[in-house]
C-alpha cells in the first residue's frame, strides 16, 4: 500500500513540475551558466519552495458546480442589477452542507454591493476571464457603498495618524481613502477574528499554544517548552517580539546587521509581534516540533517567541472571472485617494487559490492581508492607471505566477508591509514596470523569472514605497532572480544604462538580471550580485528549482 501511495505522489510531482517547467524548459535550451550562489554555503539564500497552495505540491483543483447563481435570479447581459440575486446565491452557498462550488453564468453581471465569503470549502467559479466568459461589472466604487464595519479600525487609524495625501504642486491635501489598500467587492474573511491590526486599542492578545525555547533559521524543527496543546496538521502562527527597544537584537537580525535607518514602528509596540510566520505542523515528538516550512528566523529567548492559534479559512477558490470597472471620466486624482474600484480582498485565509481572474480599469486587483499559501495563477490587468494589481501585504508564503500587467500601475507587483517568503514568478509587466517593496519588515521575498518592458528613459523598476516610520524598504535576503528587461527605446550611443536600486534594502540578492542594453545597477547596502548582463541562466526559475529539489528529497 505504501508503494502505491509513493507512486501516486511521484505522478503528482511529475504533473506539477511539468507545469512549472513548461516556460522554464523552453528557456533552458540555450542556457550557459549556473549561479554560484546555489552552492555557496556562506551566502544565505532563503527557500521559497513551500510558497503557494498545497506548498506547490499539487495542481490547483478542478471542481464541478454544486449551485448555479442562475437559480437565484442572476441574469447575465440583461443590464439589470444582479446584486440581490448574488447575495441570495451567496447565502445559499454559506448554508450548503459540505464543500460548495457556486457557478456564475457566462456574460456580464452587474454588482453594486460587497459579496462576503465567510466559510471554508467555497469556490466562486465563472466561465472564464475572456470576453466570452464571466464578466462582473461594478458601475460604482466601494466609496459609494455603506462604510463596512470591518474597516472601522482602519478609518480611525487614518484619522489618528493624520494620513493625508499632500501634493503642493497640484494643490492636493486630502485624507487617505480607506480603500487605498483594503477592501474588495469579493471579500474573504473569518468574521470572528481581526483582519489586520492598526491601533493598540484594538489589539487582541493571541491564544498562545506553546512557548518556544530555541530554533535556527532555515531549519524545520525546533524546541518548545510544552507541546501538549499543539496538533499535527494544524495551521498556526509563530510570533517574534521586540522588547529590547530601539537597539534590538531582533532588528539587527532582521536587517542582517547592516547600517540602515530603522523606523520607530519597529519598537513602539512591544506587545505586538513585529515578525510573524504562518506555518503547518507536520510532526510532534515530545517537545520537538517539525514544520512543513523552514523557519525564517532564529528562535531566541530574548525575542519571546510563541506559537499561537490561527483560525484561518481554507480551500477557498475564486476562478474564471473578469472584473470590469467603468472607463474613467476624469484623469487620475492622486495616490492614496482611490475610490475603491477594488476586485478581491483576501484576509485570514490559507491553502486557497485565485485562478484565471483578470481586472480591467480597477484601482486594485487582488489585495491580501493575514494570509498564507495562496496561489494566484494567471490573469491579465489592463485599463486605467491603478494602484495595485496584486498586493501581498501582511502575508506568508504567497505565490503569484503567469500574471500579465498590460496597463499602467503605481505598484505593478507589490511586496507590501509585512510580506514575507512570498513569490512572483513567470510574470510579465509591459507598461511602466515597478517591482515594488514597501517598508514595514517585508523580507525574504522573491521576484523570479520576470520579464519587464521599459519605455521611458531614466526610470527604474526598483520601486521603494511606504512611510519612513517603517523604513528600511525591505529586510535581508530579498531576491531578484532572472529578470529580463526590455528597454523599448533607442540607445544610440550604446551607453550603459544606470539603474538605481533600493539604497536602504540590506543584503539583497540580484542574480541573472539582463537586458537588451548593458546595465549598471547600484543596490545596497551589501547586495550580492551575480550574472548581471548575463543571459542564459541555467536555472530560469529559482522557485521551480527549489521546489523540484525539495520534492525529490522528500519523495
Amino acid at each position: 500500500m505504501r508503494h502505491v501511495k509513493r507512486v501516486f505522489v511521484l505522478i503528482q510531482i511529475g504533473m506539477v513540475m511539468g507545469g512549472l517547467f513548461r516556460c522554464a524548459g523552453e528557456q533552458a535550451k540555450d542556457t550557459s551558466w549556473t549561479p554560484e550562489i546555489l552552492t555557496k554555503e556562506n551566502i544565505y539564500l532563503p527557500d521559497w519552495s513551500t510558497a503557494g497552495y498545497a506548498w506547490g505540491e499539487q495542481e490547483l483543483p478542478e471542481m464541478q458546480a454544486t449551485l448555479s447563481a442562475v437559480d437565484f435570479g442572476v441574469i447575465a447581459d440583461d443590464r439589470g442589477d444582479d446584486s440581490k440575486a448574488l447575495q441570495a446565491a451567496f447565502k445559499a452557498a454559506h448554508e450548503f452542507d459540505g464543500p460548495v462550488v457556486l457557478r456564475l453564468p457566462q456574460g456580464r453581471i452587474i454588482l453594486r454591493e460587497i459579496l462576503f465569503i465567510e466559510r471554508s470549502n467555497f469556490v466562486l467559479q465563472g466561465a472564464g476571464d475572456a470576453e466570452n466568459g464571466t464578466i462582473i461589472y461594478m458601475p460604482k466604487p466601494l466609496s459609494e457603498t455603506p462604510d463596512p464595519e470591518e474597516l472601522t479600525e482602519l478609518r480611525e487609524y487614518l484619522v489618528v495618524n493624520k494620513k493625508r495625501q499632500r501634493e503642493k504642486d497640484r494643490g492636493i491635501d486630502e485624507p487617505f481613502s480607506q480603500y487605498a489598500w483594503s477592501g474588495g467587492f469579493i471579500w474573504v474573511q473569518n468574521p470572528e477574528i481581526q483582519a489586520k491590526i492598526y491601533l493598540k486599542d484594538y489589539y487582541q492578545e493571541p491564544e498562545v499554544l506553546a512557548e518556544v525555547i530555541s530554533g535556527i533559521r532555515g531549519e524545520n524543527s525546533f524546541e518548545v517548552l510544552d507541546g501538549s496543546l499543539l496538533k499535527v496538521g494544524e495551521h498556526v502562527r509563530i510570533n517574534w517580539y521586540n522588547r529590547e527597544g530601539e537597539e534590538s537584537s531582533l532588528i539587527d537580525h532582521l536587517y542582517d546587521g547592516k547600517d540602515v535607518i530603522v523606523g520607530r514602528r519597529h519598537w513602539e509596540s512591544p506587545e505586538v509581534p513585529i515578525i510573524k510566520q504562518e506555518v503547518t505542523i507536520m510532526i510532534i515528538s515530545g517537545n520537538t516540533v517539525t514544520l512543513k516550512e523552514q523557519l525564517l528566523h532564529d528562535l531566541r529567548p530574548e525575542w519571546f517567541p510563541t506559537i499561537s492559534k490561527w483560525n484561518a479559512l481554507t480551500q477557498v477558490g475564486i476562478e474564471g472571472i473578469k472584473f470590469e470597472f467603468p472607463d474613467p471620466d476624469t484623469t487620475y486624482i492622486a495616490h492614496h485617494l482611490e475610490k475603491g474600484y477594488n476586485a478581491i480582498y483576501l484576509t485570514n485565509l490559507t491553502q486557497s487559490w485565485v485562478k484565471n481572474v483578470s481586472v480591467h480599469n480597477g484601482d486594485s486587483g487582488i489585495l491580501a492581508d493575514v494570509c498564507s499559501n495562496i496561489t494566484v495563477d494567471g490573469g491579465i490587468y489592463t485599463g486605467k492607471l491603478s494602484h495595485y494589481t496584486i498586493m501581498f501585504g501582511d502575508v506568508t508564503s504567497m505565490l503569484a505566477r503567469n500574471v500579465k500587467v498590460n496597463g499602467p500601475c503605481r505598484h505593478s507587483l507589490s511586496f507590501n508591509t509585512g510580506s514575507r517568503a512570498c513569490v512572483f514568478t513567470q510574470c510579465a509587466v509591459t507598461v511602466a514596470p515597478s517591482l515594488d517593496q514597501h517598508g514595514g519588515a517585508n523580507h525574504q521575498n522573491l521576484f523570479d523569472n520576470i520579464e519587464i518592458v521599459e519605455n521611458q528613459p531614466g526610470r527604474t523598476f526598483f520601486y521603494k514605497g511606504g512611510d519612513g516610520y517603517w523604513s528600511p524598504t525591505h529586510g535581508a535576503f530579498s531576491t531578484f532572480w532572472n529578470i529580463n528587461v526590455v528597454f523599448n527605446y533607442e540607445n544610440e550611443t550604446g551607453a550603459v544604462i544606470e539603474l538605481e536600486g533600493v539604497p536602504n534594502g540590506p543584503s539583497a540578492r540580484l542574480v541573472g538580471l539582463h537586458a537588451n542594453y548593458p546595465m549598471n545597477i547600484t543596490y545596497g547596502p551589501d547586495a550580492y550580485m551575480e550574472g548581471i548582463n548575463k543571459p542564459g541562466i541555467a536555472v530560469p526559475s529559482l522557485y521551480a528549482y527549489q521546489l523540484q529539489k525539495r520534492l525529490s528529497a522528500e519523495f
